[in-house]
C-alpha cells in the first residue's frame, strides 16, 4: 500500500528494499496519515508468498476482493520454481523445475469453492490425492472443469452481497491474485466504471467495453476498479462469477448478489462456466481514459487530486525494458528477466534503502558487468545496452529527481538475448506471457499498448509512438503488458527513495521479475526508528528448496541460487 509522503520511503513494505521483513516472533506497527486522494487501495504482505496465503485486504469495505488459491502453502508451491530446469543439471537431491499450475480455487472476499462438501455422501468416488481439477469424478451434466458445481450446489462456502432494489452502489473491485488475470461478471446487471487504481476515469459502462457480456469487468493482478451498480432488476438472486483469462483449465469463482426481501437461496439459472467470458481487447482498453472533469481548464482540484499533476508532461528520459525468460547458464535455472537482468535478491541482511542512505555514493561504485548488484540504465536510443548474456543480481535503475520517464515495456520470446544455451532444444522456447507491472511510490500514465514490436518516434512512417495518447490517458500504478506485445507508460520521478517495479504475478516475481528505481536518496529524511522492523543478523531467504550448505555445495556463492521473494 502506497502512502504519498517522503517519510513513507522507509515503510513501503518491500522486503530488503525499504525495510527488513517482520521475522517470526517479532512484531511491528504502522501509523500513517490518510493523505492519499480518495480511491481504492489494498494492502498485502510483500515477503515470500504471504499475499497468496491470505495476508492481504482492502483499506475500505463495500468491495469485491478477488484472489486465487492453492491448497498448498506458497513456500512449498514455490520451491520447484527454484530447481534446475535443464534436465542435464538435475540430480536426485535437487529434483527438477515444476510450475505451480493453475489455481485450484478463486475466492471473493475470502470465500470460495473447491469441490462439493457432500461429494462423497452419495457414494461418489474419492478425488485422487494428487489434485487436478480435470480429474475429479464428474456427475452427469456437470462441468468437466469443476464437477462439484451445479445450480443447486454452489460448493462449500460463498460470499453474499446484499442490495436494495432501486438503489445505486459504489463497489470497489481489487485483484490480489498470485497468478490469475480475472474477469468478474454480475449476472443481469450492467456496471459503470468510474475509477482505475484510485484515479477517476471518464465513466464508461462495461457493456460499452464488451457488448456481448454486459456487467463484466477485466482486472489484472494488482489493479483496482471502482464501479457503480444500480439494483434495477426484479428482486431475486443473481450470480457474481469470476473467470481466469489466458490459462485454460482454471476454475471459476462464485458469489451471490442478493436482493433484500428475496428468498435466501442460490440463483435459479445455471452457474456460468469457466472460459465462457473473453478478455477485453486492446481497442477496448484504449476506451478507458482520464476523467474529463480532472482535465477541465477551469479545474483546480478534484477529490483531493491536484489537477496539474494529471496533465501529461513531455518525456526527458526514455527507457526500454525488454521482458524475457532466460535459462541461466550458471545454474540451469529458468528465470524472468528485465533487460537480461534477473533481479534475484537485495544485499544480505540489510534493506537496500538503509545501505544507500548511509552511503549516497554507493550506487556509483557498482558495475554493470557482474556481481550481485547490477546497475543498468538502458535507454530507448540504444545507449547503455543490457548485458549480452543473462546475469543475476539486484537490478537498480538510477533516476534524477524530477525526470519525466517514458518506459517502454516490450514482450519478447523467452529465449531472446542468448536466453537459452541448449541446442537445439533452446531454439524452440519462444513462448510469451502477459504481465501486470506494478510501480511502488508513483502513479504513471498508460499512454498506449499494442501487438508486436514497438516502433519509437522517427523509425518509420507507421510508428506506434504517433498513436500514443498524451491527452487523456488513464493514470494508474499497474499496467498490463500484453502477450507478444508492448505497453508504454510515463511517470515523474518526484518521490525520493528506492521503489520496486515488478510483475505483480507472485510466481514471476519470485523468479526474478523485478527491478528498482533509485531517486535522490539524499532527500530522504532519516527514518523514525520506533516501530520499524529490525533486521536479523542472519538472513532468511524465502522459498529456498535447500539449506545454505547444500546451496553452496551445488551452486557456490554465485548469487544465482535463491529467489528474491518480493
Amino acid at each position: 500500500m502506497r502512502a504519498a509522503s517522503w517519510a513513507a520511503s522507509w515503510y513501503d513494505g518491500a522486503s530488503y528494499v525499504t525495510q527488513c521483513p517482520v521475522y517470526p516472533g517479532d512484531c511491528t506497527s504502522h501509523r500513517w496519515t490518510v493523505n492519499e486522494a480518495p480511491g481504492t487501495y489494498m494492502w498485502h504482505g510483500h515477503s515470500g508468498s504471504d499475499r497468496g496465503e491470505g495476508l492481504a485486504g482492502m483499506v475500505v469495505r463495500s468491495c469485491f476482493f478477488l484472489n486465487d488459491w492453492w491448497h498448498t502453502p506458497g513456500s512449498v508451491a514455490g520451491m520447484p520454481l527454484n530447481r534446475p530446469f535443464d534436465s542435464a543439471r538435475q540430480t536426485n537431491k535437487t529434483g527438477g523445475w515444476h510450475w505451480v499450475n493453475n489455481p485450484q480455487a478463486l475466492t471473493m472476499n475470502g470465500k470460495g469453492n473447491w469441490m462439493d462438501c457432500n461429494l462423497n455422501a452419495g457414494g461418489n468416488s474419492t478425488p485422487p490425492l494428487t489434485c487436478n481439477v480435470t480429474d475429479y469424478w464428474v456427475p452427469p451434466g456437470a462441468s468437466a472443469v469443476q464437477p462439484w458445481m451445479s445450480a443447486a450446489s454452489l460448493g462449500c462456502v460463498h460470499a453474499n452481497v446484499t442490495v436494495s432494489a432501486g438503489k445505486t452502489y459504489l463497489f470497489r473491485i481489487a485483484n490480489a491474485a498470485q497468478l490469475a488475470y480475472q474477469t468478474i461478471c454480475l449476472e443481469g446487471h450492467d456496471v459503470t466504471l468510474v475509477a482505475a487504481d484510485s484515479v477517476p476515469i471518464e465513466p464508461i459502462a462495461a457493456s460499452q467495453l464488451n457488448a456481448s457480456r454486459p456487467g463484466c469487468v477485466n482486472i489484472n493482478s494488482g489493479q483496482r476498479y471502482d464501479v457503480l451498480l444500480t439494483a434495477d432488476q426484479p428482486a431475486g438472486n443473481y450470480w457474481i462469477s469470476t473467470h481466469v483469462q489466458y490459462r485454460p483449465g482454471s476454475p471459476s469463482g462464485y458469489a451471490v448478489l442478493h436482493y433484500r426481501g428475496a428468498a435466501d437461496a442460490l440463483p435459479t439459472t445455471p452457474p456460468p462456466q469457466p472460459q465462457t467470458v473473453g478478455p477485453w481487447g486492446l481497442p477496448e482498453l484504449a476506451m478507458i481514459v482520464m476523467s474529463s472533469t480532472l482535465l477541465a481548464a477551469n479545474a483546480t482540484k478534484f477529490e483531493g487530486l491536484e489537477v496539474a499533476a494529471q496533465k501529461v508532461p513531455a518525456a526527458d528520459l526514455r527507457l526500454t525494458f525488454n521482458i524475457t525468460q532466460p535459462l541461466m547458464n550458471q545454474t540451469r535455472q529458468i528465470r524472468w528477466a528485465i533487460n537480461n537482468v534477473v533481479g534475484l535478491r537485495a544485499p544480505p541482511c540489510q534493506a537496500l534503502l538503509d545501505l544507500l542512505h548511509a552511503d549516497p555514493n554507493w550506487l556509483g561504485k557498482q558495475s554493470g558487468t557482474g556481481g550481485k548488484v547490477q546497475v543498468f540504465l538502458t535507454t530507448a536510443d540504444g545507449s547503455n545496452p543490457p548485458p549480452i548474456y543473462p546475469v543475476a543480481g539486484t537490478h537498480l535503475v538510477p533516476l534524477k529527481r524530477g525526470q519525466v520517464v517514458e518506459l517502454v515495456l516490450q514482450n519478447l520470446p523467452a529465449n531472446s538475448f542468448n536466453g537459452d544455451y541448449r541446442v537445439p532444444a533452446g531454439q524452440n522456447r519462444t513462448a510469451m506471457e502477459q504481465h501486470p507491472f506494478h510501480l511502488h511510490g508513483h502513479h504513471f500514465w498508460v499512454l498506449g499498448s499494442g501487438e508486436g514490436i514497438y516502433s519509437p518516434a522517427g523509425t518509420n512512417a507507421s510508428t506506434n509512438a504517433s498513436a500514443l495518447n498524451t491527452l487523456n490517458p488513464p493514470r494508474r500504478d499497474t499496467a498490463t503488458l500484453p502477450q507478444a506485445g508492448w505497453v508504454v507508460v510515463r511517470f515523474v520521478a518526484d518521490n525520493p527513495g528506492v521503489w520496486l517495479f515488478h510483475c505483480h504475478l507472485l510466481w514471476h516475481e519470485m523468479m526474478g521479475h523485478a527491478a528498482m528505481f533509485v531517486t535522490d536518496i539524499g532527500a530522504v529524511p532519516p527514518p523514525a526508528r520506533k516501530g520499524r522492523s529490525k533486521c536479523s543478523k542472519t538472513c532468511v531467504y524465502n522459498a529456498a528448496p535447500w539449506d545454505v550448505p547444500t546451496v553452496q555445495m551445488e551452486f557456490g556463492s554465485s548469487g544465482f541460487e535463491l529467489p528474491r521473494a518480493g
